[in-house]
């Protein structure tokens, strides 16, 4: 019997899974690592996939607030971000749906753009979920949070910035 796949918002217990799941990407360079209290405290974002009792997959929806648009109101931001799936769930779908589940969280929310940064070979993904590529420079709430910290900032960053109007 193969073991039951669902898709669940997470919980705290989830943490250490999530966590490992991104880790193994950040270890390959292609994510930035998590630290546990960050994933603790933003558990509430996370999406998960189990299959049995393993987390195969996961994805958040992190909201920012209201875009940086001086001298005028901003729509209200959030980012797509840490969608992880193990390599050998590749292919299923899985990260299409987690995408989704935040995509429709964002709505629910009453959030007006999603955006996402990621490798350039993940680009034709999230283009195929509607988003479309941007400068980073448009998006100064992420740079000034967190690109700011990264190692590779800014000379070296290897993503690509992208974003989905809900």
């Amino acid at each position: 019997m193969k073991p039951k796949i669902i898709f669940r918002k997470a919980t705290i217990s989830d943490a250490v899974k999530i966590k490992k799941t991104i880790d193994a990407y950040a270890e390959e360079g292609i994510m930035l690592f998590r630290p546990l209290y960050e994933i603790y405290g933003s558990i509430r974002d996370f999406f998960i996939v189990e299959k049995g009792k393993k987390v195969i997959g996961c994805c958040a929806l992190h909201v920012l607030g209201e875009e940086y648009r001086p001298g005028r109101q901003g729509s209200i931001l959030a980012e797509v971000r840490s969608l992880a799936v193990l390599k050998k769930e590749h292919g299923k779908g899985i990260g299409t749906q987690l995408v989704k589940a935040c995509i429709n969280e964002a709505e629910a929310m009453e959030i007006d753009k999603l955006f996402t940064l990621t490798t350039k070979k993940n680009v034709a993904f999230f283009k195929k979920i509607g988003f479309k590529e941007i400068s980073t420079a448009k998006l100064p709430q992420k740079i000034w949070q967190e690109c700011i910290n990264c190692s590779r900032f800014p000379a070296d960053c290897n993503e690509v910035s992208l974003i989905k109007d809900i």
